[in-house]
């Protein structure tokens, strides 16, 4: 799998399906012992082991940030739910946690199209407009063709 989102949700699926569940903090944080896990499993760009671990020999969810992210879309698309203390897989993430491909027609278009990522940007000021309108900008665009420059 190339994509790092794509093979940390199916790392993160499979990880709870084989333990059972994944421990939650009393602030619904994924416990350390995972991250720590996920850290080293991920193999996140930028966000290598080696990187992660130089300074903090403990990491939290909020301090890796991909997991953060990953972890509110899974619950988002109810592939898993918080339930007395651990993230559990829903029928639908078990599921999915057996097949990379379907994994990736779920998650990848909802992060992609549906997702606000105007709130991880440091501006103020939104974009004009949803993914419709920018999808068709590139479409009008492209039909003329380009060129290098």
């Amino acid at each position: 799998m190339r994509s790092p989102l794509l093979r940390g949700a199916f790392l993160t699926l499979q990880y709870a399906q084989e333990h059972g569940s994944i421990g939650l903090t009393q602030t619904k944080a994924f416990k350390r012992v995972f991250v720590h896990w996920a850290v080293e499993h991920f193999d996140w760009p930028g966000k290598s082991a080696e990187e992660m671990f130089r300074y903090n020999k403990v990491v939290n969810e909020y301090e890796f940030p991909p997991l953060e992210v990953l972890h509110f879309l899974l619950i988002s698309l109810r592939l898993g739910r918080h339930y007395k203390g651990a993230f559990r897989l829903t029928k639908k993430g078990a599921e999915l946690a057996r097949s990379p491909g379907r994994l990736f027609a779920e998650l990848i278009p909802y992060f992609v199209l549906r997702i606000d990522h105007a709130s991880y940007a440091r501006f103020d000021d939104r974009p004009f407009g949803k993914w419709d309108v920018w999808m068709n900008v590139i479409n009008v665009e492209a039909d003329h063709g380009t060129t290098e420059a």
